[in-house]
């Protein structure tokens, strides 16, 4: 299936003035994928302000030339921030792999974030592994990503962006104070159904909630990636690879035109922080299925 382009428009409030406009590149799940260079000439032409990857860019035990590829051309375009998946975590190649990225200029995030400035201005970028790489997983997991969040507060950063694999944490980075989660994992779901949507996704179960598209709940945002690969012998079935621009706004007055623009992002900036989280629990087999992610 031929790759296709989505671009969302994320508008907040929180935003600072000088990141109106601020065009992120999110890319997920490459799983060591070849594509030539039409992926990083679909990136250049969007013209990213930084470009995102948010886990599983490789896949097997020393098979990593697509990923290498990808990222030397990526760095060249825009900054780049990266975070590991599952993936990354059982393979003993992933060391040597952070470092190559590094040393080509990657920002490799391993429970950390980078601040990004524009006019005197600031943004922070977040980067967490995968829960699979804390001794408590999960638990460790959110701990961390909390005191993260007091040092930007305490920083006086206004506004989030954090690069995580999971999407099904929503709920936690929430509560975190994140103002805006870039996620993949899912692989949309692996195969669509028409009219029905997704039909599965690792740590979610059948009929999964978290698999594409924006979110939001409490003034916060979170945008899920199709992905570009595939991690087993599960077919893509109407869920072509996927590319996805995210477009930071203050206020939606802005004139846009994306391909899809969701009505629960266009409504973010009207939300209130105080609202309770009810409606965005985490599923309960996601703990369940820890063990036999893709």
């Amino acid at each position: 299936m031929k790759m296709v382009t989505t671009r969302y428009k994320i508008v907040s409030r929180k935003l600072p003035p000088a990141f109106n406009g601020f065009k992120i590149a999110h890319i997920s799940d490459l799983h060591n994928r070849e594509f030539g260079n039409e992926l990083i000439n679909a990136v250049a032409k969007e013209a990213p302000d930084i470009i995102a990857i948010t886990g599983d860019i490789i896949h097997r035990e020393n098979e990593s030339a697509a990923a290498e590829k990808f990222a030397l051309g990526a760095v060249q375009v825009a900054p780049v921030y990266y975070v590991a998946g599952n993936h990354e975590k059982v393979l003993s190649c992933y060391p040597a792999f952070a470092a190559y990225l590094a040393d080509i200029g990657v920002n490799v995030l391993k429970n950390e974030y980078k601040t990004v400035e524009r006019n005197g201005e600031k943004l922070a970028v977040l980067g967490m592994n995968d829960p699979t790489f804390f001794e408590k997983g999960k638990t460790d997991f959110i701990a961390e990503l909390n005191r993260l969040c007091l040092c930007i507060e305490e920083d006086e950063i206004k506004y989030s962006v954090l690069l995580s694999h999971r999407p099904e944490m929503f709920a936690r980075y929430v509560e975190a104070g994140i103002d805006l989660t870039l996620a993949g994992h899912a692989h949309g779901g692996h195969i669509r159904l028409p009219f029905i949507g997704a039909f599965y996704a690792p740590n979610q179960g059948l009929m999964p909630k978290y698999t594409e598209g924006v979110h939001t709940h409490c003034g916060k945002s979170m945008v899920i990636s199709k992905g570009l690969g595939k991690s087993s012998w599960v077919p893509r079935v109407f869920n072509p690879p996927e590319l996805v621009m995210e477009i930071l706004r203050c206020s939606s007055d802005e004139p846009f035109a994306p391909e899809k623009s969701p009505e629960t992002c266009e409504n973010e900036s009207e939300q209130t922080e105080q609202t309770p989280l009810d409606g965005i629990n985490e599923n309960d087999a996601s703990e369940k299925a820890e063990n036999s992610e893709e």
